[in-house]
């Protein structure tokens, strides 16, 4: 009898709880109220429980951790295209003016808990002129990383590294009226020379002196009876301590699949070579390398993202409760940049030294042609230069 008691006065205590919560409405009434609870079990980490019961607390919703549940899986089909209108609004992200744009492009890998692979792998692009993430790709294992991904306008510039270097992307991008730089290997493409003849890359390099960039007009085949997309490769060849590097890169490569390196692999690491779809008149060798230099301001933007918003970890298991997750963090990740972008430079002491810097990162690549002023070397009198020998240097 006093064990039946005790469970009723359980009871009691627990329905006296649940009559002081129920000012919170039943379910989710509004799409701010979902947007709030995504972002709680994304931003936060909570588990179910935890979400379910912070959104009766602050009178959000009354919903259980499984109704939750319900809500994290069906949320992908109504997050994505929000984020998706976040980066067509031109107020969102970026609020600069695209003429000149210079678009960096990569992708990220994403693990789950205990998985030894690549479940999810995040792709999207970076403004170099305004640092804001503008459009995002998420897909499985399976999906590559490939320009045909980005929606490009005339005269944007796109910058990728050698996983970019396909025919049918860099068609895709020149088709849009924009143009393309990316690194490139020796077997990447078929070579040819403008009037269709084999071109050999080995030998075109082999010429080259040493810090002295060159440039030739090649053209690639089309792929299912497209023309030929004509390009330009620049090479230059690396001083002898970044092609030891990338040698033994390659030998550590080489030691973990299990073969030896080729010949030809050896001899490519002293060589860097960058094929581009700009017109000499835009950019010249030299300037190419130099706008190709940049495309590593994305793995640094992808490195704050993981090491400061800690965008690299994966909790939910269930592939539409992982969509929900990482759409949600990189909904966030958007609105931490969008904070930032009225007041892109901070100067700690009130007025920026060089106002053209911006500017000139704007007008990329057509500013690339112009040279840089040249600073005058100010005469050190005698009288100044006497000055350091009458310090007294017994002074702390």
């Amino acid at each position: 009898m006093g064990a039946l008691a005790a469970v009723l006065a359980r009871r009691l205590a627990r329905r006296r709880v649940d009559h002081r919560r129920d000012h919170a409405p039943a379910g989710i009434q509004s799409a701010d109220a979902l947007l709030r609870l995504i972002f709680a079990y994304a931003w936060n980490d909570w588990s179910l429980r935890t979400t379910a019961a912070w959104a009766r607390r602050i009178g959000l919703a009354a919903v259980s951790d499984v109704a939750v549940l319900k809500r994290l899986r069906h949320a992908p089909a109504w997050l994505g295209p929000r984020l998706d209108q976040w980066f067509r609004t031109p107020a969102g992200g970026a609020g600069v003016p695209r003429h000149g744009r210079v678009v960096l492009t990569d992708g990220s890998t994403i693990q789950r808990p205990g998985s030894p692979g690549t479940p999810w792998r995040r792709h999207a692009p970076w403004n170099l002129a305004t640092g804001c993430w503008e459009q995002l790709a998420l897909t499985d294992a399976h999906g590559a990383e490939s320009l045909t991904r980005l929606r490009l306008r005339p005269p944007e510039v796109v910058l990728g590294d050698r996983n970019y270097a396909k025919p049918r992307a860099l068609a895709h991008v020149v088709a849009q009226g924009a143009d393309v730089v990316v690194r490139v290997g020796w077997n990447a493409v078929r070579w040819q020379t403008r009037d269709g003849t084999p071109w050999s890359v080995r030998d075109a390099v082999r010429t080259l002196p040493a810090a002295t960039p060159g440039d030739w007009a090649v053209q690639i085949p089309g792929a299912a009876g497209r023309p030929p997309l004509p390009l330009r490769l620049v090479a230059l060849r690396k001083s002898p301590v970044a092609a030891e590097r990338a040698r033994r890169q390659a030998r550590q490569a080489a030691r973990k699949h299990g073969h030896t390196v080729a010949a030809a692999t050896w001899e490519a690491a002293d060589y860097v070579l960058v094929l581009t779809s700009l017109a000499p008149a835009a950019a010249d060798a030299a300037a190419v390398l130099e706008l190709y230099r940049l495309r590593w301001q994305i793995e640094c933007a992808f490195k704050r993202l993981k090491s400061l918003l800690h965008l690299d970890a994966l909790r939910a298991f269930d592939p539409p409760r992982a969509q929900t997750y990482l759409l949600a963090q990189w909904l966030g990740a958007v609105l931490v940049d969008a904070l930032g972008a009225p007041d892109p430079a901070f100067f700690p002491y009130g007025f920026p030294v060089r106002p053209d810097v911006q500017r000139r990162l704007a007008d990329y690549p057509t500013d690339l042609e112009r040279p840089a002023p040249r600073r005058t070397r100010r005469r050190v009198t005698r009288r100044l230069a006497a000055r350091p020998a009458r310090v007294d240097e017994s002074a702390p």
